[in-house]
């Protein structure tokens, strides 16, 4: 029985697509957030160079500097504010 809404099914698709496709992947949520860890857990199987983390803070890259795709996904409550922190970190990094 499929329990979860539209919205998480569409941002699980879309991260998959985006995974498939990157040299590097960031999953941005919190820790406890099951829908976190589940997108962590689908990017992980389309990329290896998959990253969990909360802030910019936690991104420790170790980029072998071949790297053309960086993806980013969030959780559904990861406010927009931490999102875009971590997108200018790696445009400024990378």
């Amino acid at each position: 029985m499929n329990t979860i809404c539209n919205a998480t099914h569409e941002r699980q698709t879309e991260a998959k697509a985006i995974a498939s496709k990157a040299d590097i992947m960031i999953v941005i949520g919190g820790r406890s957030s099951s829908n976190s860890a589940k997108l962590y857990e689908i990017c992980k199987r389309e990329c290896a160079n998959t990253y969990f983390i909360q802030t910019w803070r936690d991104l420790n890259l170790s980029p072998a500097g071949n790297e053309q795709i960086i993806g980013i996904t969030a959780g559904a409550s990861t406010p927009k504010n931490i999102i875009e922190e971590v997108q200018n970190y790696v445009r400024a990094d990378f």
